[in-house]
């Protein structure tokens, strides 16, 4: 009886596995595709800024590098939000910049830079949304993988509603440029 009954629980399982197919390059393509496009129209208004941008909400784009290796590396972040409801764009911009010597910081504290209150125009703010959608995009494409170290990429609203965190990650492209046009300004 006992045997009957544990070949009937094994075909069981064979069946049920059988059935399933594994997911072809295309509908993965599709399905990239698809969120390509709703990317694409997230968050613009008519004028192309960000629209989860207001005086009650904020994002943060942060990326820590990976220059001393599993201790981490600098930490770039952009906080952009607005003081009024019908106000302008601003962001906070911060650069922590440690020794690989002393990495928790126990010796010396790390090189702070810092410009607040800088005035977002257009181009910078569609290049932050464009940041978010090389992040979500890369994040979806991506095999996860298992890392002691690594570049760190995130993107936080302030109520946790939108929260893109990864980790090991890549040099984030667009972020980069957002970065070097603050540091200009």
């Amino acid at each position: 009886m006992k045997k009957i009954l544990l070949t009937l629980i094994i075909g069981i399982l064979l069946a049920n596995c059988a059935d399933k197919k594994p997911e072809s390059k295309a509908e993965t393509d599709e399905v990239v595709e698809t969120v390509e496009s709703v990317i694409k129209n997230l968050g613009t208004t008519e004028s192309g800024t960000l629209k989860i941008i207001d005086s009650y909400q904020e994002l943060i784009l942060k990326q820590n590098g990976n220059k001393c290796g599993e201790w981490g590396g600098d930490t770039k972040e952009i906080r952009i939000y607005k003081m009024e409801h019908k106000g302008k764009i601003f962001a906070d911009y911060k650069n922590i910049i440690i020794d690989c010597k002393d990495p928790y910081s126990e010796k010396n504290e790390p090189k702070t830079i810092e410009k607040k209150e800088i005035i977002l125009n257009e181009s910078e703010l569609n290049l932050a949304q464009e940041s978010i959608s090389e992040l979500i995009k890369y994040k979806l494409t991506t095999e996860q993988r298992i890392s002691h170290s690594g570049i760190g990429n995130y993107v936080i609203s302030r109520d946790s509603t939108l929260i893109i965190e990864d980790w090991p990650s890549f040099g984030w492209p667009k972020f980069r440029e957002l970065i070097k046009q603050i540091e200009n300004k």
